[in-house]
């Protein structure tokens, strides 16, 4: 059941993610948005900054669409427990991952977030390995 606290992430996910809306991008995060935890550096600064991850992914990964699971919300803050499922591009092998976004709200825009996905298992899928150092 959708929780009426927390329409954001919801907007967030089923925009940007699930009907690949790049545009929605401007519409839904405010000028100094912050985003924790993706990227090598783990942080994107403004809509530009997020822009940049974003045209990333979408350029390895079609098909993309995430599932919200679990999401609570309280009046400035949202988080969400998701599902993401995609196709990388160049093998055309399907991922399946899950993660947890948490959104801090203002004006009605999405501020910061603070994002842990398990990246590890989506490489995994595409036949990475982790090696211990020799």
């Amino acid at each position: 059941m959708r929780n009426i606290n927390s329409t954001h992430l919801y907007n967030w996910f089923e925009e940007v993610w699930n009907k690949g809306q790049r545009n929605a991008i401007a519409n839904l995060l405010t000028e100094e948005f912050v985003s924790h935890g993706l990227g090598v550096d783990g942080q994107y600064n403004g809509i530009n900054g997020f822009l940049e991850f974003y045209d990333d992914f979408r350029r390895q990964f079609a098909n993309v669409h995430v599932d919200i699971e679990a999401v609570l919300g309280d009046e400035d803050m949202e988080s969400a427990f998701c599902r993401v499922t995609a196709t990388h591009i160049e093998s055309g092998k399907e991922v399946t991952f899950s993660g947890i976004a948490m959104a801090k709200i203002k004006d009605g825009k999405i501020e910061q977030a603070w994002n842990s996905y398990d990246f590890l298992t989506m490489y995994q899928q595409l036949g990475h390995s982790l090696t211990p150092p020799q």
